[in-house]
């Protein structure tokens, strides 16, 4: 069994506890263990990140030293009886220290056979994305893509990897320019769900392409100089590499998306299955009565939005839509206050297919009331396996504690401790049932882990955050998760025709500057409830 825990700068030391105590059983009075007959590895990922206290020390490390030095630790009950842990090893992974990550205690590495990792070369990603990519382009059965862009495609991706991580390194106001691997494996997922039907030729595939590393590099970048490297080095790379085809595949907008038919009728459609290909959906034009139609269905059945789309609005869609149509896709959305994150992401959310689920402030609210909401939730993902969306604000945030749970959701796709185990026997029920009919082991572990995977598959975080102040950085350098695990889309100030249209809807009659001064002064209520909110 390997049970997995990611610490953070605010990982405390009862929620460190709480996660060692779920996964043992007591094999004697005060010993404590996995089953008879198994060993548990316990794997602890980011090992470095705990805050250091005003004392020096990080708690949840001086819990796990005591742990692997001793070999148990306290009850945290009233008598604080010592509890014997057998069977039980470690395994922990880190970054270099720097950013948010902390030096830790030498006595504590020590404990550890130590290992470095050395990232991998240009040649070995070659291998590994161009074996991934080589079968795909099998299936598309096209010989013109094979050659012209078949073997040069992961060559083109890799330049551009290695000068976005030279020319946009992180900095203070760019906290969030984290590029990984995880990016260039993101761009692969989306060129991996072109199909022959709709991308035919070289061109095609190449346009593709771009869309892809424009959601995963570009989207995330702050400024229009920041925007314009990224631009420029794409147009670089496609006018060298493919020439033939560059008229085509630089040409604006790129709009690709899946939601051509979101609005069709199962039962009207063949074999009952609504067929969604991933597309280029042309221009701004061209998508506009799809949202139209998806915003008319959505008032109908939801609570009503009046929404404006401009171009903006429209970009901003189709990478939110993007997002949450791909397998454990989650969104971290920044923009000031009325921006439309919200609306954006509830319209997005109806599109692809899913619920919404919000938590609701109350008086009082705190971190048990979080989890009994997140019961709700999970009760959604799992029992009814829905599909949803968990739309979670700055406003949100009524204890930063939270955000421990959120990294925890996008990182593992579950809540350390959430259930009990009598509640989880009530869970997992359904699944046993599923397991046995298709032939797979059916333990108790077997089960929740089947569980917690149809949970997450079924998952999707839309984080909706404000960029004012120091809270965004503080909250994405202390939860790695926030980044890491989540496709991020800035959101720009609105631009002049937002203002000229919603001074059509709000009945200003004057040009564009002063219906700015009557769009955000006289009618501010009213303009929120139109541009997104």
């Amino acid at each position: 069994m390997l049970p997995r825990k990611q610490c953070v700068a605010s990982l405390s030391l009862i929620t460190s506890n709480m996660h060692c105590n779920f996964h043992l059983l007591c094999a004697l009075q005060d010993t404590y263990g996995p089953p008879m007959g198994k060993r548990l590895l316990l794997f602890v990922d980011d090992l470095n990140m705990p805050r250091v206290d005003t004392y020096g020390t990080q708690q949840p490390i001086a819990l796990l030293k005591m742990f692997v030095e001793r070999k148990g630790f306290y009850d945290r009950g009233k008598e604080l009886g010592w509890k014997n842990i057998k069977d039980v090893q470690m395994v922990s992974a880190m970054g270099p220290p720097g950013g948010a990550r902390n030096l830790v205690d030498p006595r504590f590495i020590s404990l550890f056979a130590a290992f470095e990792i050395q990232p991998p070369t240009n040649e070995n990603l070659r291998t590994i994305y161009q074996a991934i990519l080589g079968k795909h382009l099998a299936r598309l059965n096209n010989s013109d893509i094979t050659q012209m862009v078949g073997e040069s495609i992961t060559d083109i991706t890799l330049e551009l990897y290695n000068a976005v991580l030279e020319q946009l390194p992180p900095t203070p106001s760019r906290f969030h320019y984290v590029f990984n691997l995880r990016d260039l494996s993101r761009v692969y997922e989306g060129l991996l769900r072109s199909s022959p039907d709709v991308i035919q030729g070289p061109a095609d595939f190449v346009r593709l392409w771009r869309n892809e590393v424009l959601r995963v590099f570009h989207d995330r970048l702050i400024s229009a100089e920041d925007k314009q490297v990224v631009h420029a080095k794409i147009a670089e790379l496609v006018q060298r590499r493919y020439a033939i085809v560059s008229e085509k595949a630089l040409a604006d907008p790129v709009l690709f998306g899946d939601f051509r038919n979101a609005l069709a009728d199962p039962d009207t459609a063949a074999g009952g299955v609504v067929l969604r290909l991933y597309e280029d959906l042309g221009k701004y034009s061209d998508i506009q009565p799809i949202f139209q139609a998806a915003l008319a269905s959505y008032n109908e059945k939801r609570k009503p939005m009046q929404l404006v789309f401009f171009d903006d609005a429209l970009e901003h869609l189709t990478r939110i839509q993007r997002t949450l149509r791909l397998p454990l896709g989650h969104c971290l959305l920044v923009g000031v206050g009325g921006s439309g994150k919200q609306s954006l992401a509830r319209l997005a959310a109806y599109t692809a297919g899913c619920g919404v689920f919000e938590i609701t402030l109350t008086r009082g609210y705190d971190e048990v009331a979080f989890r009994d909401d997140l019961k709700k939730l999970y009760a959604m993902l799992g029992a009814e396996d829905k599909k949803m969306v968990f739309l979670f604000t700055d406003s949100h945030v009524a204890d930063e504690g939270f955000l421990e749970l959120i990294n925890n959701m996008l990182t593992s796709g579950m809540v350390p401790a959430l259930y009990d185990d009598s509640e989880k026997e009530g869970l997992i029920s359904n699944i046993r049932q599923e397991l046995t009919a298709k032939g797979l082991p059916d333990s108790k572990d077997a089960c929740w882990s089947a569980y917690v995977e149809k949970c997450r598959g079924n998952l999707h975080v839309v984080l909706a955050m404000s960029p004012v102040g120091e809270a965004l950085r503080t909250r994405c350098r202390n939860f790695p998760g926030l980044v890491n695990n989540t496709v991020i889309d800035w959101f720009e100030p609105w631009p002049e025709q937002v203002c000229l249209q919603g001074g059509v809807v709000c009945g200003c009659s004057a040009n564009v500057h002063s219906c700015k001064a009557v769009h955000l002064q006289q009618h501010s209520n009213r303009a929120s409830q139109l541009v997104f909110v």
